[in-house]
């Protein structure tokens, strides 16, 4: 059942006053809501069993429904991965609204009074609010302004893989972390620049070769080497930093795709571009970006 924040205050209010006893009647003439209010919110909490009508002058008792709701909506607010979570979406979705709607907040404060600032009819604290935005900057996921002496983040917006995040309908860190899957499923993150970077595994590489390597291996190599080409502009490296990743990744996918790629080489290639990427394996897409090279060397062994 959807309850508005409204009525789930309501029912949450009689669960007090009763004290968890069922057989308790709660006055609501004197409840601190609006009387119209009450009356349409009562109503609609009978017709979903959560109360009953106690005697005629208007008590009402919480049913076993209404206790169990009430119960188990209160321990979920103490789990604190799962308020992690809904908050993260949360603020990905709030400025994906306004992104849709071609408006961008002046600051991330104004989270605290939009719809989507509720978990389970209670809002969200400022810290758990600092807190999230800091991941989801420091995932890549949005980006504003910073300025000492203001905590929140000022005029900030979605990046396009925060964009890509929102329109996947998934958990943030679903998105960040996709689930391994040994269909050869790819998904997509979006860069900035031109092009949006593939990352996952690939099931359409078929190549000649006389090495004795597997032919599996070597297109998860040249797969990792791509991709780690694709994402330069987004790893927030120097313009150093992005000339040497370019160049290992340059000669990794070559020899990956040469008529006897050596293993050795292979190797060696592909721990220096893992090491080239260090830096940026804080950031969301060069985590995932790392863990495709991690995945590779193994593969390669040797």
């Amino acid at each position: 059942m959807s309850l508005s924040v409204e009525e789930l205050a309501l029912l949450e209010y009689v669960y007090d006053q009763a004290g968890r006893d069922i057989s308790q009647r709660v006055d609501l003439e004197s409840a601190p809501f609006d009387p119209d209010f009450v009356n349409i919110a009562s109503r609609r909490l009978m017709s979903v069993g959560l109360l009953e009508l106690a005697s005629v002058i208007g008590d009402f008792k919480i049913t076993h429904q209404g206790l169990s709701l009430v119960s188990k909506i209160r321990a979920k607010r103490k789990n604190g991965p799962a308020r992690t979570a809904d908050l993260r979406l949360s603020l990905v979705l709030w400025l994906y609204d306004q992104y849709l709607n071609g408006d961008q907040p002046e600051s991330t404060e104004e989270f605290i009074s939009s719809e989507r600032s509720w978990f389970l009819g209670q809002r969200f604290s400022e810290r758990e609010i600092l807190q999230s935005v800091e991941y989801l900057k420091s995932a890549g996921l949005i980006k504003g302004i910073e300025v000492d002496q203001v905590y929140h983040l000022l005029r900030p917006t979605l990046t396009p893989v925060g964009v890509n995040c929102a329109e996947s309908e998934k958990p943030v860190s679903e998105f960040l972390n996709p689930p391994a899957s040994s269909g050869g499923t790819t998904f997509n993150v979006r860069i900035d620049g031109s092009q949006n970077v593939v990352v996952g595994t690939q099931s359409d590489f078929t190549q000649n070769n006389t090495s004795g390597i597997d032919p599996a291996v070597l297109a998860q190599l040249t797969h990792f080497a791509t991709t780690a080409r694709q994402g330069i502009p987004s790893y927030g490296l120097d313009e150093t930093q992005q000339v040497e990743v370019e160049q290992i990744a340059g000669e990794l996918e070559a020899e990956a795709t040469g008529d006897a790629p050596d293993r050795g080489r292979l190797r060696r290639l592909t721990d220096s571009l893992i090491a080239a990427l260090s830096p940026a394996a804080g950031s969301a897409l060069g985590g995932i970006v790392t863990s495709l090279g991690e995945q590779a060397a193994a593969a390669i062994g040797g």
